[in-house]
């Protein structure tokens, strides 16, 4: 019951966020900007996320989750605030950027706090399966995101929708003032002295490959959030087809992350990562095949199916290969690493995609992952280890 009641916090949160994230970009679709436009703003919701994540761990290990979590659901309550009180037609792109900053920032806060906690709280022998419930609550937020968007926007108009939004945040808060007692707070100061660089940590070679895995799938990810809501417009869907295209994907990674807990105690950790980055190869060279709402929607619940895989497995990896005392700026360096991918990628997809067009980022991406899950049976981490059985036995 605690763990269900902590899942509901991050549950109603990264609903607000994917709400948000997709609300923006059709936003500025529908107001005539440019791809690469649109990919300025899906890079702000990371920028900040980017130069904060490792400090943002430090902190958290310092004074525990429970400031951070209020901090950040009051972030992306602004967030959500300013692209409803102000159109587009009056200040332009002005408040979509600020938001983007804003979301982006309170929900690392948010999910780093989240994360901490249920991988404290679980069962160290258990705790892939502990993160496989976090992560079918970001599935569920997810699906209902991108949907509830998608026929807002339909219906409404998007600042309506951003309006929305405001009364979804509204409630995350609430959620987080009544379970504040599950949210530790710590008498804990950061040290102005920083007596091991965050990338030292890379030194540790099992984490070292964790994060590497990381940064594949994060740019996987990146790719289907940016690439599908900008293919989707140039062939002609609607923002509700758009967004059940992409509820489709979140639908997968709900399937998927559902029989975690059972696959957990049959395959490693490893073995998931190397299906997912097979999974992603396929579907990112499926996906410029198509240009209908069904096929889409088949080719994104493939990919959903591997991704969705992979978020559980890289948690357990990264609370169980991090030095004792540093699994929140563990958490932090790989959320550094997720945020500039999200960063950095939407500008090269943005840029690039203009001249070259989706097809051609979809294809590259294919190429780059696959290359990425070769590497991983390299490693040889996708063999079974027999203290993984005697654990989960």
């Amino acid at each position: 019951m605690i763990l269900v009641r902590i899942i509901a916090i991050a549950v109603v949160t990264h609903m607000a966020f994917v709400a948000a994230r997709m609300t923006a970009s059709l936003y500025a679709l529908a107001n005539n900007a440019s791809t690469f436009t649109v990919g300025v703003i899906m890079a702000l919701f990371s920028l900040v996320p980017m130069l904060i994540a490792v400090r943002a761990g430090r902190w958290l290990d310092a004074v525990g989750p429970r400031r951070p979590t209020l901090i950040g659901t009051l972030l992306i309550l602004g967030g959500v605030l300013l692209p409803s009180a102000f159109s587009y037609a009056a200040v332009d792109l002005a408040p979509l950027l600020v938001a983007a900053a804003l979301i982006g920032t309170g929900s690392t806060l948010t999910m780093l706090s989240i994360q901490q906690v249920v991988g404290d709280r679980a069962d160290p022998n258990h705790r892939a399966a502990a993160f496989s419930w976090l992560a079918l609550g970001a599935s569920i937020s997810g699906f209902t995101g991108p949907v509830l968007s998608g026929l807002l926007i339909d219906s409404f108009g998007h600042r309506a929708t951003f309006g929305v939004l405001v009364g979804v945040v509204l409630l995350a808060l609430a959620l987080v003032w009544l379970n504040r007692g599950l949210l530790p707070a710590h008498g804990g100061k950061v040290s102005g002295a920083e007596p091991l660089h965050p990338l030292e940590l890379l030194k540790h070679t099992e984490l070292r490959h964790v994060l590497i895995a990381t940064a594949l799938i994060s740019m996987s990810w990146d790719l289907q959030t940016f690439m599908i809501p900008v293919h989707g417009t140039r062939v002609g869907l609607s923002a509700s087809e758009i967004g059940f295209v992409l509820g489709c994907f979140a639908l997968a990674t709900f399937t998927i992350r559902l029989a975690m807990p059972w696959l957990s105690r049959r395959v490693t950790e490893w073995q998931v990562l190397i299906y997912t980055l097979c999974c992603a190869t396929i579907a990112f060279g499926l996906f410029p095949l198509f240009s209908s709402r069904v096929p889409m929607m088949a080719v994104a619940f493939l990919l959903g199916l591997g991704l969705g895989a992979a978020q559980p497995n890289v948690m357990s990896l990264v609370h169980s290969r991090s030095p004792q005392g540093r699994v929140g700026e563990a958490l932090g360096l790989r959320s550094m690493i997720i945020h500039s991918s999200q960063v950095v990628l939407p500008l090269v997809f943005g840029a690039f995609g203009s001249v070259l067009g989706a097809a051609a980022m979809f294809w590259t991406m294919a190429a780059l992952v696959c290359s990425g899950g070769i590497a991983a049976v390299r490693w040889g981490k996708h063999r079974r280890d027999p203290a993984h059985h005697r654990q989960t036995a």
